[in-house]
């Protein structure tokens, strides 16, 4: 079903907001650090403390407790797909905004993109929301002017956003770190891949039994090493294709209205809704 498998990518995307990325590679860019006037470092009392870049485990408690306290999180994206570097090398942009804010009620999440731009063409209009509430997944497309509605768990079980996205991507900061030493071979990625000091780098590959063998051949991620946010994150798929993804105005825990997830829709959209299968 390519609504729902584009769906999902998205949601993978949105994910990796936490690991996020440039659309250029590490060799060739260095990532923009957050903004200390938007990220206090109140989380994790930041303030003066470094990681030892040496000591993996070390790297990984610290996102792991700094990602784990998180009760909003909002950023611009740029989300840069790129299909078949070695012969096709089809490049699509995508920009837009992410929204993600937990509470008593659960957890939220959104992503809106409003431009897209396909290889060397330009910026153009192009309007998508995902949201994902905990019980449904919504994709509301105004190219196709429709909505789908994909149930994800019952409405008086919702899941966490995080722990439904987990089992689709090996999320750094929301997976045990214990699960990442079992399905992963972990690696240090040198500074001068990033080109800085301030950056640290992780280098994930499957091993040889892990889940995640059939669909990624290796994820690198880059975090501040004050903040201790991710600031990139760069994933080849086994098909060979690659994803990376920027943050820009990144503002943690600051208030977001539950309106923000809730998107009217103009009447004349069709809409299709797909109860939650429970066979």
């Amino acid at each position: 079903m390519k609504g729902f498998n584009d769906m999902k990518q998205i949601l993978i995307t949105a994910a990796l907001i936490f690991l996020s990325a440039s659309p250029c590679s590490a060799a060739t860019c260095k990532p923009k650090k957050p903004s200390q006037t938007n990220i206090k470092y109140q989380i994790y009392n930041l303030k003066s403390r470094r990681t030892d870049p040496n000591k993996i485990d070390e790297i990984l408690t610290r996102l792991q407790a700094q990602t784990s306290q998180l009760k909003s999180y909002q950023a611009e994206i740029h989300y840069l797909f790129i299909q078949d570097p070695e012969l096709l090398d089809s490049r699509a942009l995508r920009k837009g905004r992410l929204f993600y804010k937990k509470d008593e009620s659960g957890s939220k999440l959104r992503v809106s993109f409003n431009t897209l731009k396909q290889d060397d063409g330009a910026d153009e209009k192009y309007i998508e929301h995902f949201i994902f509430d905990g019980v449904w997944l919504t994709k509301i497309d105004f190219q196709l002017e429709k909505v789908d509605f994909y149930q994800q768990a019952p409405e008086d079980q919702p899941i966490d956003v995080f722990e439904f996205i987990s089992h689709r991507f090996p999320l750094l900061g929301f997976t045990k770190i214990p699960h990442l030493r079992q399905q992963f071979h972990i690696t240090l990625i040198p500074p001068k891949e990033a080109k800085s000091n301030d950056f640290i780098g992780l280098r994930l590959s499957p091993k040889k039994d892990s889940i995640y063998k059939d669909n990624y051949t290796t994820i690198s991620f880059w975090v501040d090493n004050e903040s201790f946010l991710t600031v990139k994150i760069a994933a080849t798929s086994t098909e060979g294709d690659t994803s990376d993804i920027q943050l820009l105005d990144i503002k943690v825990n600051k208030k977001i209205k539950n309106a923000v997830f809730k998107l009217e829709t103009p009447e004349h959209f069709s809409q299709n809704r797909a109860p939650l299968n429970r066979k």
